[in-house]
């Protein structure tokens, strides 16, 4: 015998070995929905200690500003509650934390965000806060608007932010000194 044919008679004995290694044959497996990627989130500004901290919400649409401060006005979620987290702002009294002095919330209409963006600043009124908004509160604003808006915005290195309450006195403020998730 050649030395191929001999060399051809051991070799497609291996691989035929080789290629059954007893892995059976199944059909489809349903395992939920298709994939959809990564749901769009928003960095929401809660507190905790009285220093702000940056929590990932998800949210319809990612760098909708008026969306986030939406969601910022819904107050920390349950969970985060545990989690010793508050706001300065609530659409709800009872998401208040025990040393807030926020107006009562219950009265404030679902429309309660005007947000206008306008080439590196947004400006955020809530016409329905009447208690004057303090530091605490304005910066939760700030760094929520502020990151939603550079989301869409990844031109800019930073953005100026305008809140305006009830009272007409603008704040303003820039996500510089938003602490980073």
């Amino acid at each position: 015998m050649r030395p191929v044919h001999r060399a051809a008679l051991l070799v497609v004995p291996a691989v035929l070995a080789l290629s059954s290694c007893d892995i059976p044959a199944t059909g489809v497996v349903e395992a939920g929905g298709p994939a959809s990627g990564i749901a769009p989130t928003a960095l929401v500004y809660y507190l905790r200690n009285g220093t702000l901290v940056a929590v990932s919400r998800k949210v319809p649409e990612a760098g909708d500003v008026t969306t986030a401060v939406a969601v910022l006005l819904d107050g920390p979620t349950p969970q985060e509650r545990r989690k010793h987290l508050t706001t300065r702002l609530a659409r709800q009294p009872a998401l208040l934390s025990p040393t807030d002095t926020a107006q009562d919330a219950t009265d404030t209409p679902t429309e309660a965000v005007a947000v206008t963006t306008r080439d590196g600043s947004v400006s955020v009124e809530l016409p329905w806060y009447t208690a004057e908004l303090s530091s605490l509160a304005t910066d939760q604003v700030i760094c929520t608007a502020a990151r939603a808006y550079l989301l869409t915005r990844r031109d800019l290195d930073s953005v100026t932010v305008t809140v305006t309450g009830a009272s007409g006195r603008p704040t303003e403020g820039s996500d510089d000194r938003c602490p980073d998730p």
